[in-house]
């Protein structure tokens, strides 16, 4: 019994090691022979690094090399794209988890190929050492956006996992999930020698590169524009976090984020959400405007996140200081542009004025004055009072913004939901803590301190920040349901009597509820604005 099982372990071994030979045979052959069938199968029998990683490499980066040979021929253009992308997409996953490559040099049955990555010496081109995994974009489900943007071209567009930023200043302003810029991978191949083929790998930004050369002909670079935002956002339970910041706005903190690694010369554009909402709002707009190709890398997207339930004076002084940490990291950024939508409006429109002393001559007694001019800089209530220009933004676009307030905040049934607010304690302590006859009053009913309450037309805030000029160019995007009723219009929640400036230098009406940033109309008016703020920078130079 034990002979007869040595006898069919052997025969076992040794179908084994013919099965192996005869793999390897047709693999030498395919390697050999030019063409896309050949490419195919390459392919097919590379199987996996683990189990040999020279036979991997080396017939992914023959079946890429063959295919790339057949993109000049109308007739197999499109089938060859296809090729190269598999076999690229299969490299470069492999190259990030194996990062750093312990040898550059791969061969398998005479065949051998030196494996090189373009260093990101220059913009436009990714560090995968930045990377955690990546794996083709086409992984992703196209769910979440009102509208898919790809580029069809050479290359395989990417669904990136990110490392941790090891900068812990620059930490705090990168997104906890990772970036959502697109990547796409790449392969170039020199001029074979008699020895030895040479393939460079590189990770490209196609907001930056749209083109890219193979064997002396410029091919479209392949994008997903969209896959990278719906990968890092598909599973936020949105509503949720954004009734936490309304009723428990002391769960979260505020926080400035950056949607892509900082670049110097993109201009960034600031996006600040509304009251009961999160920055998860904005995908819509950001997968837009990121795809155009006259915007594609001429701006980068920051967005702002605040607890809604707090003071709208209050939320202003965080997203000030959060730019200010920010600016402490990556030093003064200037030509910014800030889009607010409802109480984001507001928090924006508070960057950008100079009011002086007009607030504390109108909110203090004389004898408060004087206790007010007693605290310390950091003193809670001087941060929140400091209400000045930031001379780095350039431009505000209002959208749904009640500049005048909203009678829905006056409603029983808004007066009754401030009451489930719970603000800071610190909040509340600080103010009793200075003995003032206001912050007295407020801390005895510190629900007109709410986000909710803040909104209402009795709001004195809104009389004083009427006598205070917007000295930045401004426009308006502002909803009327449809009816086309303006001036006498409403969104549903702010009317049109509150969202209108005589000062904007423009103004649209599109048919749309309070949500007007989701509508295509309000997009293409935010291309518009992006691009007159190109347009002006040019003339500046």
């Amino acid at each position: 019994m034990r002979n007869l099982l040595v006898v069919v372990a052997s025969l076992a071994l040794l179908a084994g090691c013919a099965n192996t030979e005869q793999r390897n045979a047709r693999v030498t052959r395919e390697l050999q022979t030019p063409g896309l069938v050949s490419a195919q199968r390459l392919i097919a029998q590379a199987g996996r690094p683990s189990a040999n990683e020279d036979r991997f490499v080396v017939s992914n980066l023959r079946a890429a090399e063959l295919a790339g040979q057949e993109l000049k021929n109308p007739a197999r253009k499109e089938q060859a794209e296809a090729i190269f992308a598999t076999a690229t997409s299969a490299l470069a996953g492999w190259f990030v988890e194996k990062q750093p490559l312990t040898r550059s040099r791969y061969t398998f049955e005479g065949f051998t190929y030196d494996l090189r990555l373009q260093k990101s010496g220059r913009r436009g081109i990714w560090d995968p050492a930045a990377f955690q995994s990546v794996g083709p974009a086409s992984r992703v489900s196209r769910k979440l956006l009102r509208q898919w943007h790809t580029r069809d071209g050479i290359g395989v567009p990417l669904d990136v996992q990110w490392k941790p930023i090891g900068d812990e200043r620059l930490a705090r302003f990168v997104p906890p999930r990772g970036y959502i810029t697109p990547a796409t991978a790449v392969l170039d191949f020199s001029k074979p020698t008699k020895t030895s083929h040479t393939a460079t790998l590189v990770f490209l930004d196609p907001t930056v590169v749209t083109k890219v050369e193979f064997e002396g002909v410029d091919y479209p670079l392949a994008a997903d524009f969209s896959a990278p935002i719906v990968g890092r956002i598909r599973d936020i339970r949105e509503f949720l976090l954004a009734l936490e910041g309304l009723v428990h706005p002391s769960v979260r903190n505020a926080s400035l984020t950056m949607l892509e690694p900082y670049d110097p010369k993109r201009i960034p554009v600031v996006l600040v959400h509304g009251l009961l909402s999160h920055p998860r709002m904005w995908r819509d707009v950001v997968n837009d405007l990121q795809a155009d190709p006259e915007l594609a890398g001429r701006f980068q997207f920051w967005t702002f996140y605040y607890p809604t339930g707090w003071p709208i004076t209050y939320s202003a002084m965080r997203l000030r200081e959060e730019l200010a940490a920010l600016e402490k990291t990556i030093g003064r950024r200037g030509n910014m542009i800030f889009i607010g939508h409802s109480m984001g409006g507001l928090l924006s429109r508070m960057q950008v004025i100079e009011p002086g002393t007009r607030f504390l001559d109108q909110m203090l007694s004389p004898s408060d004055r004087k206790k007010f001019e007693l605290l310390p800089p950091d003193h809670l209530m001087r941060r929140v009072a400091n209400i000045h220009q930031n001379p780095d933004i350039s431009r505000v676009v209002f959208i749904s913004t009640p500049h005048r307030g909203s009678r829905l905040a006056d409603l029983s049934v808004a007066r009754w939901f401030s009451t489930l607010v719970r603000l800071p304690t610190t909040m509340l302590t600080t103010a009793t803590d200075t003995g003032m006859d206001i912050a007295n009053t407020i801390a005895g009913n510190p629900r007109e301190l709410t986000g909710v309450r803040r909104l209402s037309p009795n709001n004195p805030m809104f009389k004083l920040i009427e006598t205070v000029p917007i000295p930045v160019p401004h426009h308006s995007i502002i909803g009327d349901r449809g009816r086309g009723d303006t001036p006498n219009s409403s969104d549903g929640v702010v009317p049109y009597w509150s969202s209108h400036l005589a000062s904007a230098e423009s103004e649209i009406i599109v048919p749309t509820d309070h949500g007007a940033f989701h509508h295509p109309a309000a997009v293409a008016e935010l291309k518009r604005i992006l691009e007159l703020q190109l347009r002006s920078d040019a003339r500046a130079r």
